[in-house]
């Protein structure tokens, strides 16, 4: 082998020598921090996780099969309600702009969507702490965390994107954004 060879290898060997090492000390640094359970997971800037499902990972891989079923059971339970209720409040909107609008019926229709979506949400929740009253203490006390985690991220999320007034025109339907310097609603 010349020179320019082995001066090669050498190199190649000190470059895959160096990020070994670097992956180690990595690992070692990082390791314990990485092996903590998360309470709330948001991924890229796309959609986060569902809050439920986020939830589960600040639990111990033991007990995150059993969490997910029991979500998964809860949903499907659910998804026939908050499927009518999405459609009774498109229908609801939609006669809003009606020339046959009365109020009374669209408020009466608003109710009864609501009315299905808190009763979803009362399931999912409910079978969610049945479940947490069979988790050890430890696992009950992350559970919590990344239930009251997700709940600030979803009212925090709800705070952000307030909405805005349409400006006057064609299809800002006439509402004026409010004066200068004034609280916003």
């Amino acid at each position: 082998m010349n020179g320019r060879g082995l001066l090669f290898g050498l190199l190649a060997s000190l470059a895959l020598n160096l990020f070994l090492v670097g992956l180690g000390v990595g690992a070692w640094a990082l390791g314990p921090r990485l092996m903590q359970p998360s309470p709330v997971v948001v991924q890229g800037q796309g959609r986060p996780a569902l809050p439920l499902w986020a939830i589960g990972r600040a639990l111990s891989p033991e007990y995150r099969p059993a969490f997910n079923r029991v979500l998964r059971q809860a949903m499907l339970g659910t998804v026939g309600d908050v499927r009518e209720a999405r459609a009774i409040k498109r229908k609801a909107f939609d006669a809003v702009a009606d020339d046959s609008f009365d109020p009374v019926k669209v408020n009466a229709d608003l109710a009864r969507a609501r009315q299905l979506e808190f009763g979803a949400r009362d399931r999912l929740e409910r079978d969610v702490i049945t479940f947490a009253a069979t988790l050890p203490r430890e696992e009950r006390a992350n559970l919590s965390e990344a239930m009251r985690a997700a709940m600030n991220q979803l009212i925090s999320q709800r705070f952000q994107n307030q909405w805005e007034p349409r400006e006057p025109g064609p299809q800002g339907l006439g509402r004026t954004p409010p004066p200068e310097g004034a609280p916003r609603p």
